[in-house]
């Protein structure tokens, strides 16, 4: 905590921090508090320094030194398509929701989602929204087994799948534009958006730059990678480990929290070490509750619903709440809240 006796610092001061803070000779924050003859105590240090980034609007990075190196050089290492994100330096809300496999309905969960984003946005906490893959579903596209037509659906083509994604995606955009702040939009590639690229390489490499395959350009709203790593803090991805236990594989393996969709499932996970502690959430998925790929069969650990995360950047730390939807009551609780359709 910053010392009782910090106070604001001046434009002036806040220039002079963060020049004497790219000064080569700095190995850490104390050499460029010493530097300037300020106070070296540490909470007050850290007062300062947010005072100066906040007034500057320049971002003062850790230094390179011993003590942060293996920190550097694992976060050096991650995949090359990962999207290294910063959110807000402070404790903030984030809503993630996956598989919606939008065909047309608006189903329960999504409708709920909708009541959700409204509220939390109506008292400005909505700071990051993920959609976490598999938006569409384009079953037509599927090398799952083809049904009867007796049992089967018809299914819609790929600019059907595409129209009615945008249609119930424009629905949660209005709410983010009502907001009149700024919020982070997020959006990862599921295995079911991959569909489309999958099928357009099929015809040939002469495909390989043609514009209208590319998920970017259908959803341009969304900041769009395989996965995202938010404040140094959260890892964001579709899928990772697959099964019931796919949670508890997610932290043991993933070593720090992560976040996924894909299995339907609705929970979390915690791996602890002497050290450390990586929590996995799973999403849950906003589609109906019965697919015709299942058979007529029930999905036993399937959830309908959506998670609402407070993300701390400073002590590395998530905090979970979820959002689980009832199909038969047609409602779901939040924070005492019950909301229903």
């Amino acid at each position: 905590m910053p010392s009782t006796n910090a106070s604001s610092i001046s434009l002036n001061t806040a220039h002079q921090i963060v020049r004497a803070w790219h000064l080569p000779q700095m190995t850490c924050q104390k050499d460029v508090f010493e530097y300037l003859g300020m106070s070296t105590d540490s909470g007050t240090m850290t007062f300062y320094r947010q005072q100066a980034e906040e007034l500057t609007g320049k971002t003062l990075l850790p230094h390179k030194n011993k003590y942060n190196y293996v920190t550097r050089t694992e976060r050096a290492n991650l995949p090359p398509q990962t999207n290294i994100i910063s959110v807000s330096k402070h404790p903030y809300c984030m809503v993630v929701f996956s598989d919606a496999h939008f065909e047309g309905d608006e189903t329960i969960s999504y409708k709920i989602l909708l009541k959700v984003l409204k509220d939390l946005t109506f008292n400005r906490e909505l700071k990051c929204l993920v959609a976490n893959g598999d938006i569409m579903d384009l079953s037509i596209l599927s090398t799952f087994a083809k049904y009867h037509t007796e049992i089967r659906p018809e299914e819609r083509t790929v600019q059907q799948e595409i129209l009615d994604s945008q249609k119930q995606l424009n629905k949660i955009q209005k709410i983010v534009n009502g907001a009149k702040y700024p919020i982070v939009q997020l959006a990862t590639f599921g295995n079911h958006e991959t569909r489309i690229s999958k099928s357009a390489m099929a015809w040939g490499r002469a495909f390989k730059d043609f514009e209208s395959f590319k998920i970017q350009n259908i959803f341009p709203d969304w900041s769009w990678s395989m996965s995202h790593l938010l404040d140094d803090t959260v890892m964001l991805k579709h899928r990772m480990r697959g099964g019931i236990h796919t949670a508890y594989q997610n932290s043991m393996r993933a070593g720090l929290h992560v976040v996924t969709g894909h299995t339907h499932q609705l929970n979390y996970r915690t791996f602890n070490t002497y050290t450390s502690s990586a929590m996995a959430i799973q999403t849950g998925h906003l589609s109906e509750a019965y697919h015709p790929y299942l058979e007529d069969n029930i999905a036993n650990d399937w959830n309908n619903g959506f998670v609402v995360i407070t993300v701390d950047p400073k002590e590395k730390t998530v905090h979970p709440e979820f959002v689980q939807v009832s199909n038969i009551h047609r409602s779901a609780y939040f924070r005492g809240k019950r909301y229903r359709v």
